[in-house]
C-alpha cells in the first residue's frame, strides 16, 4: 500500500462504499494514484477541495519517524467484519496486538475518582488476560483504561480523531508514547489533520469496530463513548455497562444503556467470560497493615473524603493519618484526588 496514495484517499474522507471502490480502481497505481485520484470525475466539489489541502510533507515526516500504513489485508476479524472499514489506516508501534482478543474501554471525559479506578482496574485485568485494550487517548476513562493496561505489562491501542502524527490532548504526550512503544496508535485520517470535532464521532465508530466487547464505565446521557457503545450494538458486539451511584449524573448515560438491554458488569471476569477469555491467574500478594491504617480503611468507601473528615471520623493525630494514607496509597490499596481520599474499587 502506497502511503502517498493512502495519505490521499484518507484527505478526501470518502465514503466507504466510494472508497472501497476508487481504490481497486486506483489503488495498484503507486504514486500515480495520487494524481489520478485529484482528477477523478467521481469526486464531488468538497472531496476536490480537501484533496487541495492535501500535505505530502506531513506524510514524509511520519513514515520517517516510523509510521506505516495499514491495509485490509493486515485488519484483524473484527475490523474486517464490520460493513463500514475504512479502507486504511496509519499506524505506529506494534499493530500485531490488534490481533489478540481486544475490549473498548469508554468513558467521559469528566471522570470521577471512582470512574478512573474502576477503569484502570478493568484494563489491569484484561491486558494481564491478553486482551488489548482499546480507548481513544482522551483524559478521563480513556487515559485511565490505556495507563492501566500499560501498568502491567499489558498491550493498548489508542484511536486517534486527528492523524496518528498530532498527538491530542497534549498533556497525554507522554501516554501515547508509552502507547507507541507497547501498543499502537491508529488513525483513520490523513498524517497531520487536525482533530476536529466530526472527526471525534468517526474515531469512535472504529473503537467499536476494532473491538469485541465495549465496556462503557462513566458515561452522561449524551456523550460520545454512548454513541460508541450504540454502534457496537449495531455492529452486533458485546456492550457491557458498570453502574454507579443513581444521583451521579454523570452515569446516567450508562444506566440508560443498561435499561436498554445492555449487560450490567461488576467485575472484568463477567466481560471475559462472555468473550471465552481465561482470566489471570496472577494473585496479588497484599501486606498486613498498621492498626491506624486498618482504622481510616474502616472510615473510607469509592466515594472520596477529604482529609479533614477523616480526622474527625478517626480521632486519630494529622501526623499518623498523613504518613498512613501516603502508604496506603503506594500500595494502591486507597485512590485519591482533589476530592480527598476513597477505597480503590
Amino acid at each position: 500500500m502506497s502511503p502517498r496514495v493512502l495519505q490521499a484517499f484518507l484527505q478526501a474522507e470518502l465514503q466507504p462504499i466510494k472508497s472501497r471502490t476508487l481504490w481497486r480502481e486506483l489503488g495498484s497505481s503507486g504514486d500515480e494514484g495520487v494524481q489520478l485520484l485529484r482528477n477523478h470525475r467521481t469526486l464531488s466539489s468538497t472531496e476536490q477541495s480537501r484533496l487541495e489541502s492535501l500535505d505530502l510533507d506531513s506524510l514524509d515526516k511520519a513514515v520517517s519517524s516510523g509510521i506505516r500504513p495499514i491495509g485490509f489485508s493486515a485488519y484483524p476479524e473484527t475490523l474486517r467484519n464490520w460493513v463500514d472499514y475504512p479502507i486504511g489506516l496509519f499506524g505506529w508501534g506494534d499493530w500485531s496486538c490488534a490481533n489478540a482478543p481486544t475490549v473498548a474501554i469508554v468513558g467521559t471525559r469528566g471522570a470521577s475518582t471512582y470512574g478512573k479506578a474502576v477503569a484502570m482496574k478493568f484494563a489491569e485485568a484484561f491486558a494481564r488476560a491478553g486482551i488489548t485494550v482499546v480507548s481513544g487517548g482522551a483524559i478521563g476513562i480513556d487515559g485511565a483504561a490505556h495507563k492501566g493496561a500499560l501498568a502491567v505489562g499489558g498491550k493498548t491501542i489508542a484511536v486517534l480523531a486527528g492523524g496518528v502524527d498530532r498527538w491530542y490532548p497534549a498533556i497525554h504526550r507522554g501516554l501515547f508514547q508509552q502507547t507507541r512503544e507497547s501498543g499502537c496508535l491508529i488513525s483513520q485520517f490523513a498524517c497531520g489533520v487536525k482533530p476536529n470535532p466530526y472527526r471525534f464521532l468517526q474515531r469512535n465508530c472504529l473503537i467499536a469496530g476494532l473491538s469485541r466487547a465495549t465496556v462503557v464505565i462513566e458515561a452522561p446521557e449524551r456523550s460520545g463513548a454512548i454513541y460508541t457503545a450504540n454502534r457496537a450494538n449495531e455492529m452486533g458486539r458485546h456492550v457491557f455497562v458498570v453502574p454507579a451511584n443513581i444521583e451521579n449524573i454523570n452515569f446516567r448515560g450508562s444506566h440508560a444503556l443498561i435499561r436498554d438491554g445492555a449487560v450490567l458488569v461488576d467485575h472484568p471476569d463477567l466481560v471475559m467470560d462472555a468473550l471465552g477469555v481465561l482470566p489471570s491467574e496472577t494473585i496479588e500478594e497484599t501486606s498486613p497493615i498498621s492498626e491506624i491504617a486498618s482504622k481510616i480503611l474502616s472510615n473510607l468507601s469509592t466515594t472520596p473524603l477529604a482529609v479533614e473528615f477523616i480526622l474527625d471520623r478517626t480521632g486519630l493525630p494529622m501526623s499518623d493519618v498523613i504518613g498512613e494514607l501516603t502508604l496506603l496509597e503506594l500500595e494502591g490499596r486507597i485512590i485519591h484526588d482533589a476530592g480527598g481520599y476513597a477505597l480503590k474499587p
